[in-house]
């Protein structure tokens, strides 16, 4: 790649990849908005916890980081099902092996350990508090906010679903995108340590509180606390933040939450609430000067707990490509947007699929049969049927192909589930076998070349 390279945007997927060329011995400078959030409090905008899972942990095995990330990570062991009228949440494991574990991380935790290994290659400069304004790639310039400019050879959009690289690759004629807008919205929430800092709920559990068309979750925080995060749909929050009585909308819903909530109507009066959609993208590069990924290029709704995931695998990918062919960068372009585009979108409408699981499916009858079924026949036939979960967040295989499996198996689920007297085992076995679904098991075929 010709220099000046840039990377803008140091969220976690641009200080990963500022880290990769870095050790590939590449000089780079990464521009964020921000400050450094390492030396000073960042309000994001965004969830101050993330699921972190096979995809995100393989990168970190790759830069030599997971010990450090370790040490910040509360292990989920599957999903604490509080249903209606039921004071006894149950817990539904995510899996039977070891590896079958989501881990709740500190967004501005992970980052700092992040931009410490993108420094620590001593070939990237990290410039906080410098907002891009707009890029003009006739030129090859970057237009600061604050009206100073720089030029560049190339430049990697991480700078997020508002990207003035995309927005300048749209103008140039390079990149098409759509933005699909949910009809539901979020606010985030936290639930207290108790009296003595302990967690007041199962710290190493994803609670649900599903309620057919809205839902709460609660992550743990090392701290005690929990991130708490209410989907709804939007009216729903109209009528709420137009001055509905928050308190008797918990009681009614949530009371277990709420008892332990003492300053819920504070909190959701002081807390914004954030938007959800998906945004997809065709051409995510212009010739070998520009190129995009993460939620510049595929932003997805958060209900599958990819999104960080599925950005850093990106992140991993548009590396192991600039390696690949570092004499054709427009081709390594290209590449990229070849292998992820499809996975992209294959994410994009699995986690729309999973908010419907999450808010209604996990304590729908039907859907506990076909789980159950599904959970039995992965311990018969390991080697053949995984559920779609596991396959999305505990292996690399592509999403598009996780996507196609898990129709199939479906299919023969349903048929099994409405016909007992159907041969379901002969039909497993007749499935293709499984890719290697544990990467964690040899860190050693991790590393980008």
């Amino acid at each position: 790649m010709r220099g000046p390279i840039v990377i803008a945007g140091g969220g976690p997927a641009g200080a990963l990849l500022a880290t990769y060329l870095g050790r590939a011995g590449h000089s780079v400078t990464v521009y964020e908005s921000r400050p450094d959030l390492r030396v000073s409090e960042v309000d994001a905008g965004r969830s101050i916890n993330l699921a972190l899972a096979t995809r995100g942990i393989v990168p970190l095995i790759d830069i030599g980081v997971i010990d450090r990330v370790d040490e910040i990570t509360i292990p989920m062991r599957g999903r604490m099902v509080h249903a209606v009228d039921d004071p006894n949440p149950v817990l539904q494991p995510y899996g039977s092996k070891t590896h079958e574990v989501i881990h709740s991380v500190g967004r501005t935790g992970l980052n700092a350990i992040l931009l410490d290994a993108a420094e620590a290659t001593g070939n990237v400069e990290l410039v906080f508090g410098r907002s891009i304004d707009r890029v003009d790639l006739e030129t090859s310039t970057i237009h600061f906010a604050d009206g100073g400019s720089t030029e560049f050879g190339v430049i990697l959009g991480a700078d997020g679903v508002g990207s003035p690289v995309r927005a300048a690759m749209t103008d140039a004629g390079s990149c098409v995108w759509t933005t699909d807008r949910l009809d539901h919205d979020y606010k985030e929430l936290t639930l207290p340590a108790g009296p003595t800092g302990e967690h007041q709920l199962d710290r190493n559990a994803l609670h649900i509180w599903p309620r057919g068309e809205f839902m709460l979750i609660a992550l743990a925080n090392p701290g005690g606390d929990f991130t708490v995060t209410l989907f709804a749909p939007s009216t729903t929050f109209a009528h709420l933040d137009g001055g509905g009585d928050v308190d008797a909308f918990f009681a009614e819903h949530f009371p277990d939450f709420a008892a332990l909530t003492p300053d819920l109507d504070d909190q959701f009066r002081r807390n914004p609430t954030g938007r959800l959609g998906t945004l997809r993208t065709t051409g995510w590069s212009h010739e070998d000067r520009a190129v995009i990924l993460g939620d510049a290029a595929h932003a997805i709704v958060p209900f599958h707990g990819q999104g960080m995931n599925a950005a850093m695998e990106s992140a991993r990918a548009l590396a192991r490509h600039l390696a690949d062919t570092p004499d054709d960068v427009a081709g390594a372009f290209r590449r990229f947007e070849t292998e992820r585009r499809p996975d992209a979108d294959a994410i994009a409408d699995m986690a729309l699929d999973n908010y419907i699981e999450m808010r209604a499916g996990v304590v729908d009858p039907d859907y506990l049969a076909k789980r159950a079924l599904a959970l039995e026949l992965e311990q018969r036939h390991p080697n053949h049927i995984s559920p779609r979960y596991n396959m999305v967040m505990f292996s690399t295989m592509p999403y598009a192909e996780a996507q196609a499996r898990a129709r199939r198996q479906a299919e023969l689920i349903s048929a099994a589930i409405a016909d007992p007297s159907t041969d379901v085992d002969a039909l497993v076995r007749a499935l293709p076998p499984l890719p290697t679904l544990d990467p964690l098991a040899d860190p050693n075929a991790l590393s980008v070349r």
